[in-house]
């Protein structure tokens, strides 16, 4: 009984201990936007798009998450960009989507895209 007991606060704490992005869909991945990824994704670099769990990378400029929010398949970001025109920050909308593409949404300007999966990325 006692190793039981020990074993499942083992569990708890590790579970505890997990980063909060670890409950997040699968966002994390090279993509390219709005037409399907071919090979990896270097032929295109201009549409390519880069997340991770800190930022998401492309070819608009880096934009680093300030907060996270993920509600079933969709993650809701406040983000700070760095483009050529200066600093400004935004509020990011992904959804994923079951034939493993990504929708976006910049939510103040209303821009919209499809993010294509790379296999492999």
């Amino acid at each position: 009984m006692r190793v039981f007991v020990a074993i499942s606060l083992i569990l708890a704490a590790s579970a505890a201990a997990l980063p909060a992005y670890a409950d997040e869909p699968a966002l994390i991945g090279t993509y390219t936007q709005n037409e399907a990824c071919k090979g990896n994704g270097s032929a295109t670099p201009k549409k390519l798009v880069k997340i991770n769990d800190k930022d998401v990378v492309s070819n608009f400029g880096p934009c680093t998450f300030l907060d996270k929010q993920t509600t079933g398949r969709t993650t809701k970001a406040q983000a700070t960009c760095k483009s050529q025109s200066g600093e400004f920050d935004v509020a990011l909308v992904f959804t994923l989507k079951d034939d493993n593409t990504v929708d976006f949404l910049e939510e103040s300007s209303n821009y919209k895209s499809v993010l294509y999966r790379c296999e492999g990325k």
